[in-house]
């Protein structure tokens, strides 16, 4: 298994490759989010944001038996959470979480779900 850097990079590496016109911060969230699902400890870049929250959530409930993802897992698992749509899920996080590194526009759009729910 890669040390946590390298699943950092890798990881990033990968999400810049399958969505090259997404914002840095679903980059960042998708690298933070593979790492913790394989390390269960997040951060290197940037963050955390809604997407990273959610994300993390999704592990929790996702991962077996709690048990850490593979890394082939992981990226499998946050591809959708961290570069997909904007969901109510995710708006969530904003009332629950401290979140700070979002993609330009998607606070205010969180905000309306919010307030239309």
């Amino acid at each position: 298994m890669a040390g946590y850097n390298e699943t950092l990079e890798k990881a990033m590496a990968i999400g810049k490759e399958r969505h090259p016109d997404a914002p840095s911060q679903h980059h960042a969230a998708f690298a933070n989010s593979v790492a913790y699902a394989v390390f269960g400890a997040s951060g290197g870049y940037g963050g955390p944001s809604m997407r990273e929250h959610w994300a993390s959530r999704v592990v929790a409930t996702t991962a077996p038996g709690g048990q850490p993802c593979s890394f082939e897992q992981a990226i499998d698992l946050l591809d959708e959470c961290c570069y997909g749509p904007l969901t109510f899920q995710h708006a969530c996080m904003l009332e629950c979480e401290y979140c700070f590194d979002d993609a330009p526009g998607e606070v205010e759009q969180a905000r309306e779900m919010l307030a239309t729910s």
